[in-house]
């Protein structure tokens, strides 16, 4: 078992330390009606919905639900209001608890477990770390 995905895990959860500790008390307006505080409310949100995905897979070893991209694009949108009104202490407080919960379950992911998810090729689901980097990404475009 591989555990580059674990390393790249751990990077990410210090980078989201960084930038929370550069945003401050700051909610940075970002394109597309988004805020810094709204990213990190979204980045807090699909990680929790990541967690309880792996849970009940592990609970029950049937199919895993995946959705689809038009889903996920509706839960954003009608998400998007509340996720920029949550105070960015707040916002920050729950992306970084969410992402420590998850990525300690993907550390501890029995190997038969790890190996079923591992060929089903949707990277996501085992390295958060590509839609942490992502978003993390368009906060620190808008903190230059």
């Amino acid at each position: 078992m591989t555990n580059d995905h674990n390393k790249r895990n751990r990077a990410s959860r210090d980078r989201l330390a960084a930038v929370i500790a550069q945003l401050g008390d700051r909610s940075i307006p970002l394109p597309g009606g988004w805020t810094a505080a709204g990213l990190l409310a979204h980045l807090a949100f699909w990680d929790r919905f990541g967690t309880a995905r792996l849970e009940k897979y592990l609970g029950d070893r049937r199919p895993m639900e995946l959705g689809s991209d038009t889903l996920t694009e509706f839960i954003n949108a009608a998400a998007l209001a509340q996720w920029t009104a949550t105070p960015i202490r707040t916002a920050a407080g729950l992306a970084t608890d969410a992402a420590a919960t998850i990525d300690r379950l993907i550390e501890g992911l029995p190997r038969e477990a790890f190996d079923a998810i591992r060929v089903m090729n949707l990277p996501r689901i085992l390295d958060r770390s590509l839609h942490r980097k992502e978003h993390l990404d368009e906060i620190e475009r808008a903190l230059r």
